[in-house]
């Protein structure tokens, strides 16, 4: 599984977060800046991500006022794998997670 590591010491928005999402993932540069964006293209089209599954992506540093933002969006990619697992229409698993250090 590929560790794709973000420090996030100097973010100090969810903005911040989402650009260095996008870049570390390489995703196109029309991406949007969105939970529900991301969530589309990291459990569900992959194509528009030059990072594929499988990967971990570990958050380091983040500022106190970004945790609950951040531990939500973990656990919505967790539901988004389990969501297209359980998906007959998809049926299939795709291993991302994030985790907080």
């Amino acid at each position: 599984m590929q560790i794709i590591e973000l420090n996030g010491q100097n973010w100090r928005s969810k903005q911040d977060f989402y650009d260095a999402l996008a870049s570390a993932l390489g995703s196109v540069e029309w991406h949007g800046r969105n939970a529900d964006a991301f969530l589309e293209t990291m459990v569900y089209t992959l194509e528009l991500n030059r990072v594929q599954p499988p990967y971990e992506v570990n958050i380091h540093h983040a500022p106190d006022e970004l945790q609950p933002f951040l531990t939500d969006f973990a656990s919505w990619v967790e539901e988004a794998c389990q969501d297209r697992l359980d998906d007959p229409n998809w049926g299939d698993a795709v291993e991302v997670r994030i985790t907080l250090a």
